[in-house]
C-alpha cells in the first residue's frame, strides 16, 4: 500500500509538473516539467520508481510516437535528396557541426569526472525522450544526465525566442491525429516485436521496434497522422517521472558541482556552433549575426 501511494504520489507529481512547465510554451514542457516535479518530490523521499509494465509501455509509446514523423510526402523529398550536392553539402555540414559540438560538451563533461557513458548521453543533443530511454537502458546516471540535459534545454528556452525576434518566424503545422484503434494496433505490432528483439538480446527492443512500425504505418499511408494531443503528453509525462525517480537517493550537495559542468558543456558546445554559423554566414555572405532587413524579411518568409 506504501509503494502505490507512493507511485499515485509520483504521478500526480509529474502531472502537475508537466502541466506548470508545458503550459508556458517550453519545448518538452510535459517532459521537463514532470521530471522536475518528481524529482522534487524524491529530494523528500517520497517518489517511486515506474512499474517495469509501465516503463515498457512508456518505451512502446516513445517509439511509436517517434516514428510518426515518417509521411507518404518525405518519401519523394529522401529520394532526392542524394541527386542534390546542395543538399548534400547542407547535411554534411549539419552533421559535423553537431558531431563537434557534441563533442566538445563530452569532453569537457570528462574533465568533471563524468563517466564515458553518462558524458556522452548528456552531450547528445535533442530528441530527449529517446535519449533518456537509451541512457537508462546504458546504466548512464540518468541523475547527471538529466541535470545536463535540462539545464540546456532551458539556458535555449531564455536564448531562442530572443534570436527569433531577429529573423524567421517558424511555420504553423498543423497534423492528422491517428485514430485511437489505429494507435493501438501500432502499440500491440510494437509490443511484440519488442519482445521478439529483446529475446534476442537486442537492447532497447521496444523503442525500435515501436519506431520502425509506425515508421513503416506512416510512411505506407497506413496511419494518417501523429499521436493525439493526449497521447503525446502522456508519453512526455511518463518519462519525466521515470527520469525524476532517479533522483531518488541523489546527493543534492552535488546539484551545485553539476551545474558548473552543465554551463562548462554548454559553453563549449555554444562555442563550437557559434564557429560553424560564423563559417557558413561567409560562405553564403550572409552577415552575422544575421540581421536580415525588413524587405529581406518578408521576402524569407514567403
Amino acid at each position: 500500500m506504501a509503494d502505490a501511494l507512493r507511485l499515485a504520489a509520483s504521478l500526480l507529481a509529474a502531472v502537475a509538473g508537466g502541466a506548470v512547465v508545458g503550459g508556458m510554451g517550453a519545448p518538452a514542457g510535459w517532459l521537463s516539467g514532470a521530471m522536475l516535479g518528481v524529482a522534487a518530490l524524491a529530494a523528500g523521499g517520497g517518489a517511486a520508481p515506474l512499474p517495469r509494465a509501465l516503463q515498457r509501455f512508456t518505451v512502446l509509446l516513445a517509439g511509436v510516437g517517434i516514428g510518426t514523423g515518417l509521411t507518404p510526402a518525405t518519401l519523394p523529398t529522401l529520394a532526392r535528396y542524394p541527386v542534390s550536392l546542395v543538399a548534400l553539402a547542407l547535411a554534411l555540414a549539419l552533421a559535423l557541426a553537431i558531431a563537434a559540438m557534441t563533442a566538445a560538451s563530452y569532453f569537457t563533461l570528462l574533465r568533471a569526472r563524468f563517466t564515458r557513458t553518462t558524458a556522452f548521453y548528456a552531450a547528445v543533443p535533442g530528441a530527449l525522450s529517446y535519449v533518456f530511454i537509451t541512457a537508462a537502458r546504458a546504466e548512464a546516471d540518468l541523475a547527471r544526465v538529466a541535470v545536463i540535459q535540462v539545464f540546456r534545454l532551458f539556458v535555449l528556452m531564455a536564448i531562442v525566442p530572443m534570436v527569433a525576434r531577429l529573423g524567421v518566424g517558424a511555420p504553423n503545422l498543423q497534423f492528422a491525429a491517428d485514430p485511437l484503434a489505429v494507435t493501438a494496433a501500432l502499440l500491440t505490432l510494437a509490443a511484440a516485436a519488442g519482445a521478439g528483439l529483446d529475446r534476442l538480446g537486442i537492447a532497447n527492443g521496444g523503442l525500435y521496434a515501436g519506431i520502425f512500425i509506425s515508421a513503416t504505418a506512416h510512411g505506407a499511408g497506413l496511419a494518417p497522422g501523429r499521436l493525439t494531443p493526449d497521447l503525446q503528453i502522456a508519453a512526455q509525462a511518463l518519462v519525466g517521472p521515470w527520469v525524476g525517480a532517479r533522483f531518488i537517493g541523489f546527493d543534492w550537495r552535488l546539484l551545485r558541482e553539476l551545474l558548473v559542468a552543465a554551463t562548462a558543456s554548454f559553453l563549449a558546445a555554444f562555442a563550437v556552433t557559434t564557429g560553424f554559423a560564423a563559417l557558413v554566414a561567409v560562405m553564403i555572405g550572409v552577415p552575422f549575426p544575421m540581421r536580415l532587413p525588413p524587405s529581406r524579411r518578408a521576402g524569407w518568409r514567403r
